[in-house]
C-alpha cells in the first residue's frame, strides 16, 4: 500500500486539522462528552480500501466552503474529497461526530 502513503498523509493531515480546529470549539449550550478523549483517529483496511476516521466531541457538520482567494485556509475538505473515493460524517451519540474518508490503493 506504499502507493497510497502520500495521499493518506494529506487526508489524515486535513481531517486532523479540522478535528482540532472545529471539533474542539465549544458550542453554545453544547455539553462535552465526559470521560472521552477529545479526538480519536482510526484506520481500517479491507483489501485495497483504507478508511481513515476521526472522532471529535463537536456536533457541527463539516461543510465544504468556497473561500475567497485571499483566505489562508478553507480548502481542507475539498482536498479530502478530491483524494478519496468517498468521504462523509456521522453523528455520535450522546455527543460528537466522526468524519471519514475512503481511499483505494
Amino acid at each position: 500500500m506504499a502507493d497510497l502513503a502520500e495521499d493518506m498523509e494529506l487526508v489524515v493531515s486535513e481531517l486532523a486539522t479540522n478535528a482540532l480546529r472545529h471539533g474542539l470549539t465549544p458550542e453554545p449550550g453544547g455539553a462535552r462528552c465526559a470521560g472521552r478523549e477529545p479526538i480519536r483517529m482510526s484506520m481500517i483496511r479491507r483489501g485495497t480500501l483504507v478508511t481513515c476516521v476521526f472522532a471529535d466531541p463537536g456536533s457541527a457538520a463539516p461543510v465544504l466552503r468556497d473561500p475567497t482567494p485571499l483566505e489562508p485556509g478553507g480548502m481542507g475538505l475539498h482536498i479530502v474529497a478530491s483524494m478519496s473515493l468517498r468521504w462523509g460524517w456521522n453523528p455520535l451519540l450522546p455527543c460528537g461526530k466522526v468524519v471519514w474518508a475512503v481511499l483505494k490503493s
